[in-house]
């Protein structure tokens, strides 16, 4: 099916559809498809008010403890709680939050790598390229050249 929508609409058809119903335009894997969905409902207000933080200022934030130091709490116990709540720590909760901005900027931009990667809150390639790989399972430019739709 994939291969006719390539053919007789083009590639980037090809694509959005394979998107849509999660199937592997080369069928390697699907967790290209994966998306980041974190736990909201949780009745923790001092995990929601950290969520909110990481998530506003995900791109500029050093550290995690930059994004929690206005909460009413000690970091071991906003970890704790944060992880109970979510099932993840807050740095992977930061880590996915940047990496699924990070998509979003390769699929729906032209933006340079560099671009994407401080856009999205790093400021080392190196250590972009490991995150997004391990996270998706292929390099950010391999991830552009299958799913860009510009």
């Amino acid at each position: 099916m994939l291969h006719l929508l390539q053919k007789y609409c083009g590639k980037d058809i090809a694509v959005r559809t394979a998107k849509l119903f999660s199937i592997d335009m080369d069928r390697e894997q699907q967790s290209y498809f994966s998306t980041f969905s974190p736990v909201q409902e949780h009745n923790d207000e001092l995990v929601t008010k950290a969520q909110r933080s990481i998530e506003a200022d995900y791109q500029s934030a050093g550290t995690i403890e930059e994004l929690i130091k206005d909460l009413p709490s000690s970091r071991r116990n906003i970890a704790r709680r944060f992880k109970h709540a979510t099932g993840i720590t807050p740095i992977e909760y930061l880590q996915q939050t940047r990496i699924e901005a990070a998509k979003k900027l390769l699929i729906e931009t032209n933006q340079q790598m560099t671009e994407v990667m401080i856009n999205s809150g790093y400021s080392d390639p190196k250590a972009f390229r490991k995150i997004f790989r391990k996270s998706v399972g292929m390099t950010p430019t391999g991830y552009r050249e299958k799913f860009y739709m510009g």
